[in-house]
Parts: C-alpha cells; sequence; structure tokens
C-alpha cells in the first residue's frame, strides 16, 4: 500500500505530504478565529461562570516552549504551565473579588473585538483563546492567532484583560523556569 501510494504522489507528492504533516503538528492551537457571543453577554455571566484563557507559545524547542492556561473562577484562579504537553507548574490561588469583578465587568467588550483570519503561511506564532461558560452553556469563545503582527491588537486586548488574574501568580520563568 505504501510503495502504491508513493508511487502515485511521486517524490513532489511525498515532500509536499510530509512538509504539510510537519507545519499542522507545529502551529499550536486551530488557527481559525472563533467568536461566539450570546446577544446579552452582560446579562448571562453570574458569579458560577467560569473564565478559561489559555496562551499557546510559538513551535521553539521544549526547553524553551511554555503554554499556559488559567482557569478563573469567582473563588478561586488555577494556572498551569506546560511544554508540549508536560506539566512543569500547577498553582492555585483565591481569586480576590476585584479580580473577580474586573473579568466579569471586560467581557462585553472583550466578546466586541473583531478577530482576523489566520494568514496564509504563516505557521508557529503565538495563540491565544477565551471561553467564558456558566454551566454548559458558552457564553464567549474567542480564538485567536498572532503571526507576523496580525490580531496585535486583539491580543494587547486579551492580555490586559486578564493581566490581573495572571497577576495573581509568579511570572511563568520564575514557576517553569527554561533550559
Amino acid at each position: 500500500m505504501r510503495i502504491e501510494l508513493a508511487r502515485r504522489l511521486g517524490r513532489r507528492g511525498i515532500v509536499a505530504l510530509a512538509c504539510i504533516a510537519v507545519m499542522s503538528g507545529c502551529s499550536g492551537p486551530i488557527t481559525t478565529p472563533v467568536l461566539t457571543v450570546p446577544s446579552s453577554v452582560e446579562s448571562t455571566i453570574d458569579d458560577d461562570s467560569v473564565i478559561v484563557y489559555n496562551f499557546y507559545d510559538s513551535s521553539v524547542p521544549p526547553p524553551s516552549h511554555r503554554s499556559l492556561e488559567l482557569t478563573v473562577s469567582r473563588t478561586q484562579s488555577r494556572l498551569v504551565i506546560d511544554s508540549y504537553g508536560d506539566v512543569l507548574a500547577d498553582e492555585s490561588r483565591p481569586t480576590p473579588p476585584e479580580v473577580w469583578s474586573g473579568l466579569v465587568d471586560g467581557v462585553p467588550s472583550l466578546a466586541a473585538l473583531r478577530v482576523d483570519g489566520a494568514q496564509e503561511g504563516c505557521v508557529g506564532g503565538t495563540g491565544e483563546a477565551v471561553h467564558v461558560s456558566l454551566g454548559k452553556q458558552v457564553i464567549v469563545e474567542l480564538a485567536v492567532d498572532e503571526c507576523a503582527g496580525s490580531n496585535e491588537r486583539v491580543s494587547d486586548a486579551i492580555g490586559g484583560w486578564i493581566k490581573p488574574a495572571r497577576d495573581l501568580f509568579p511570572p511563568t520563568q520564575e514557576l517553569a523556569p527554561t533550559g
């Protein structure tokens, strides 16, 4: 079967398939911009909502690769830092009321952000995702990749919004040193 496939594809076809396989393995999260927002975001969020922020690092060698997931509820915040799936740090802290209310108040502005689609041929950039839910109901879902400067404004807005929750924890380099 492999020999028959190789004959059909030829050398160029095999090289093209290999490139696609390598590129898709290094591209990080799904790069299609996703934005789900119900008509009245403010009235949907309450004290039982959960906010999940993900940062996907660019395709760099494992000693330097750091991605993170920050899960925030009204009472608890949890930060998990990993390198290609290997957990390097996992810490929890209470969520101060002012941090929670700031995040909740900022969700409508976050939901209004315009995300540009992925650029063709741009592989290996960083990505971010925000998922706000109430039980099984998705309130906001936003996924963005930043490559060659695309979506920089959106990434900056997300970074500013999540910063008070991220600042509850030590810097990534302190929790999960590189190298």
